[in-house]
């Protein structure tokens, strides 16, 4: 604590004992219709919002430096400071205000990188990946889940010059790892230097296998593929909590998870990605413009952007798919009057799985629930669309899903 509790206002005492819990993240403190930060986090908010910095108790000896936004403009501030790798805990009023004791407040979770768009639905950003990365034995498994789709996927690799090559393919927008790696010098260099992550250590506190056993509400992990890989098990139950911890929030729509086997694609390395400016153009330094990814990016939605990325990163090597994506893309393209007619339609297409993500994590808007309902409207219209054409290999395909 900053300073002796007898000198302090029940506020006062309140914001201290919420910082302590939380003592890496920037703490917005609500105060009516403010968030306040306090000594170092207000400095730091002074550097990167551009806020004035005032004081709590101006004759004090030793001032406490004050800064503050209205609530209202979380969502203009809270990007900044997440984007220069802070993260924040949002502590808000749960009791009545306008009762006589102190207004009781709680940390209703911490904003990261990674969940930042959970907040509100017009936050833009292509990338929710979030990994963990856990090592034994000279051996690196590496968990990673993919928050926007529920995709949730975990491998191993034999040594860490090998994980790299699959980073700059998930290129994540946060990082989870264990503590001894947290002070592995090498490593923390790689990503945060080389790959330019954000990154933090977490040590779980639960039996791995029995916290996704719980999760999954299943009597083993089986089914997953991932029974025998206990250092699957662990690397996917410490993001699990990590996310639950921060959230305050039970990931229940995280349904499955999977062993993500990368003898399925062809396999590129970090050299070859970037000579053939796949995703990553070296000359503008740029991930969208003059990439093959920028060239060929003409999708109307968000997850087929999200597929084409993954595409090009991971080609596929298995014939029999690679043959039956070719026939669905060339049923389109041999009927442009239909290709035209979805590619409209789409259009009004949202991100069903963020919305449906925000309904369950309970921050959902009315704007979502418009979005949900036009978003259902137009796919099955697209669906019904395509089974009255004329086009008989994709209402085959159509009957297949």
């Amino acid at each position: 604590m900053q300073q002796e509790e007898k000198d302090l206002t029940p506020a006062m005492i309140q914001y201290y004992e919420l910082k302590e819990q939380n003592s890496d993240a920037i703490l917005f403190f609500r105060m009516w219709d403010f968030y306040e930060m306090f000594d170092d986090d207000a400095i730091i908010a002074n550097k990167i919002l551009w806020i004035a910095v005032t004081s709590r108790n101006k004759n004090a000896i030793k001032p406490t430096p004050l800064a503050w936004i209205p609530f209202h403009a979380k969502e203009k501030y809270l990007p900044m400071l997440i984007e220069a790798w802070y993260k924040v805990a949002i502590a808000e009023q749960i009791s009545d205000p306008n009762l006589k004791w102190i207004v009781k407040r709680e940390v209703i979770r911490v904003v990261t990188p990674a969940t930042i768009w959970l907040e509100w639905e017009n936050y833009e950003t292509n990338n929710s990946n979030i990994i963990s990365i856990t090592n034994t034995q000279n051996k690196y498994w590496l968990s990673i889940l993919n928050i926007w789709e529920n995709k949730w996927k975990t491998c191993e690799f034999n040594d860490f010059e090998s994980l790299q090559s699959e980073l700059i393919k998930v290129w994540p927008k946060e990082v989870v790892i264990e503590k001894k790696l947290f002070w592995d010098e090498k490593i923390k260099q790689t990503l945060e230097k080389k790959y330019m992550l954000n990154i933090y250590f977490f040590e779980t506190k639960k039996d791995s296998y029995k916290h996704l056993v719980s999760h999954f509400q299943t009597t083993n992990l089986i089914w997953f593929w991932i029974e025998n890989y206990s250092e699957a098990i662990r690397a996917s139950s410490m993001l699990l909590e990590y996310l639950t911890t921060n959230q305050k929030a039970d990931f229940d729509f995280l349904k499955s998870i999977s062993y993500l086997d990368l003898n399925n694609f062809l396999s590129l390395d970090d050299s070859t990605i970037k000579s053939l400016d796949l995703v990553y153009n070296i000359a503008t330094k740029s991930t969208k413009e003059w990439t093959l990814f920028w060239i060929l990016n003409k999708t109307k939605t968000i997850w087929w952007s999200n597929l084409l990325y993954e595409s090009i990163l991971k080609p596929l090597n298995d014939i029999v798919k690679i043959e039956k994506r070719q026939d669905f893309v060339e049923a389109f393209l041999n009927d442009k009057i239909l290709l035209d007619k979805v590619r409209t339609k789409l259009q009004s297409v949202s991100n069903i799985n963020w919305i449906l993500n925000r309904i369950a994590l309970n921050r959902t808007t009315p704007r979502d629930l418009i979005n949900l309902k036009n978003s259902l409207k137009s796919l099955l219209e697209i669906i019904e669309t395509i089974k009255k054409s004329d086009n008989k290999k994709l209402r085959d395909l159509i009957n297949e899903v």
